[in-house]
């Protein structure tokens, strides 16, 4: 599973950036984003649904935000 660490980045460019990363992602593999910025969790979860790719986890512990996605 490839990862990408944004933490310290904001919305709109945690998006952004995931949006270029799954780009270059296999479909079926998964990508972990990594994030401080509690607004990413709607706005990545939303462009997800509209793209058809899927969440497969959001855990937030640990003062940071995992987002594991599925894409198809």
């Amino acid at each position: 599973m490839e990862s990408i660490d944004l933490r310290g980045k904001v919305c709109p460019f945690v998006l952004f950036y995931t949006k270029k990363r799954l780009e270059t992602t296999p479909p079926g593999e998964k990508l972990e984003v990594l994030t401080d910025d509690p607004t990413a969790k709607e706005t990545i979860s939303g462009w997800c649904d509209s793209h058809h790719h899927e969440i497969l986890e959001i855990d937030e512990s640990g003062g940071k935000i995992k987002i594991v996605i599925k894409k198809h």
